[in-house]
């Protein structure tokens, strides 16, 4: 597998497993991961694809949880310390537009707007609130700065949370074209290297991608704004079964000729 900073080429692999959106919610995620570490096997790719912060009642939980899966993925006899790819989601996007706040025109508006999109469980996890970050920004440029200053350190103390957000990929793919793996969408007629926000906040009607994307034989995506559910169809399958919003979380896992074999939901 080959990592290029944007996007990771899944080379060699016979099976990839895919993880839709956790959304904080943590039991659901031990679960899956009971499940599937009896069915993985050493040389398997495994993919997050975003999403695995924001509204969920335990975020930090959450993520500790998928960092120590990885480091058990990544002992296994054989495996490689690159076998398990993190998609960026629109929550850690979010979460990472956050740096840039005390630069922002109306950084009120702009908390407010992440609010509504759920990215306070994220902000709490981090020992703080959207509410503590507006009344920061009525401060001046000067307390918005010492407020992300402060989120990004409360980051630091927690093992490997900075790491995993310096890690994420904007998209994933296998090398024979078989599969590209995004967080939640793709606009059919702009290259991949093109998309960028399109992949977490991308409007296009994802279940209309009636052929191949740039080559790719089938799309799978893990997140869907519109929470339509699991579904598939000849060149696209979405694996959001609503975790985070009362409904299940999916994994999935993919042959090396790209056929669906094995789908779990918890």
């Amino acid at each position: 597998m080959s990592q290029d900073g944007k996007f990771a080429k899944l080379t060699g692999k016979k099976r990839i497993w895919a993880v839709g959106a956790i959304h904080g919610e943590v039991d659901k995620l031990k679960a899956l991961h009971g499940q599937l570490a009896n069915h993985f096997l050493p040389g398997d790719a495994l993919i997050y694809c975003g999403n695995i912060l924001g509204r969920g009642p335990d975020v930090a939980g959450t993520l500790n949880e998928v960092l120590n899966f990885r480091r058990l993925v990544i002992l296994q006899e054989g495996a490689e310390t690159d076998d398990v790819v993190f998609l960026r989601g629109c929550q850690e996007e979010m979460l990472y537009k956050m740096r840039q706040l005390p630069f922002a025109r109306e950084p009120e508006e702009v908390l407010e707007w992440m609010y509504n999109q759920g990215v306070e469980s994220t902000l709490q996890a981090y020992h703080t609130s959207c509410a503590e970050g507006i009344k920061a920004a009525k401060g001046g440029m000067s307390a918005l700065s010492a407020w992300t200053n402060a989120l990004k350190e409360t980051m630091r103390t927690m093992d490997g949370h900075e790491q995993y957000m310096d890690a994420l990929k904007r998209a994933a793919y296998s090398d024979d074209k078989k599969l590209l793996f995004v967080n939640a969408n793709v606009v059919p007629d702009m290259p991949l290297d093109a998309q960028t926000d399109a992949f977490w906040w991308g409007t296009q009607e994802f279940r209309e991608l009636d052929h191949p994307y740039s080559g790719f034989e089938r799309t799978v995506r893990g997140y869907d704004h519109r929470q339509g559910g699991f579904h598939m169809a000849k060149h696209q399958l979405c694996i959001d079964s609503g975790c985070g919003f009362g409904g299940k979380l999916s994994g999935v896992c993919f042959e090396e000729n790209g056929a669906l074999v094995e789908r779990i939901d918890v």
